[in-house]
């Protein structure tokens, strides 16, 4: 799966040297929270937050009155707030890439650049979660097999010949690594309602370790 099946496509942009006062009616109006920061050419140059705004904006124990606090914001720039060593991703990134990204840098949004190095979208962890979702097939009801598998070649195409044998539809496939040298986690999602559990036992048969079973809707 890559970025751009994922990304927002519309996306808000505001430049470096509008205000934060601006910024701020702008988040409201579209009811967004993070926001990629242009030049004057269009490039991406940073990005901000609802939390940057926040950080820069009076406290609510000041004395200052709902206009004075309007003013101040009035006068700080976007650019002076913003982050701006932001990382960006191409769109035809892998969805572990940009997964991989945000995890080791710890961030939430990622702007998406297209070949041309031009904004053309947006990814945020809610993007992520929810393509994590359907690659597990976790929005259906399906069975979940988890089995210890070796890790060498062949392995895959012999279990999933056996669920073909039956006519069953693997839903997804996915493999993780173990602490055991030479082996492999395989969890397995299917529809088994209309042919029962008969396939675990044969996966058992062929000498396979199942760990866990798990029938229902992921919730």
């Amino acid at each position: 799966m890559l970025v751009k099946d994922i990304m927002t496509v519309n996306v808000v942009t505001i430049n470096q040297n509008q205000t934060l006062l601006e910024l701020q009616g702008l988040m409201s109006d579209d009811n967004i929270r993070r926001v990629p920061v242009v030049n004057d050419a269009g490039m991406v140059v940073g990005i901000i937050t609802d939390k940057d705004v926040r950080m820069a904006s009076p406290s609510e124990a000041s004395t200052l009155s709902r206009y004075e606090a309007s003013y101040l914001l009035s006068r700080i720039k976007v650019k002076d707030v913003m982050t701006h060593n932001v990382k960006t991703v191409y769109q035809t990134a892998d969805l572990a890439d940009v997964a991989s990204l945000m995890y080791q840098d710890q961030i939430n949004s990622v702007p998406v650049l297209d070949e041309e190095n031009n904004l053309c979208g947006i990814v945020t962890d809610t993007d992520v979660f929810r393509a994590l979702v359907d690659i597990f097939g976790l929005g259906q009801y399906a069975t979940r097999i988890t089995i210890d598998a070796s890790d060498k070649p062949g392995v895959l195409a012999e279990v999933a010949k056996m669920f073909a044998d039956q006519g069953i539809n693997i839903l997804s496939c996915v493999t993780s690594e173990t602490k055991r040298p030479g082996e492999k986690e395989m969890t397995i999602t299917a529809d088994l309602s209309q042919v029962g559990m008969g396939i675990i036992e044969e996966i058992r048969e062929a000498g396979f370790n199942v760990t866990n079973i798990t029938t229902g809707r992921a919730k």
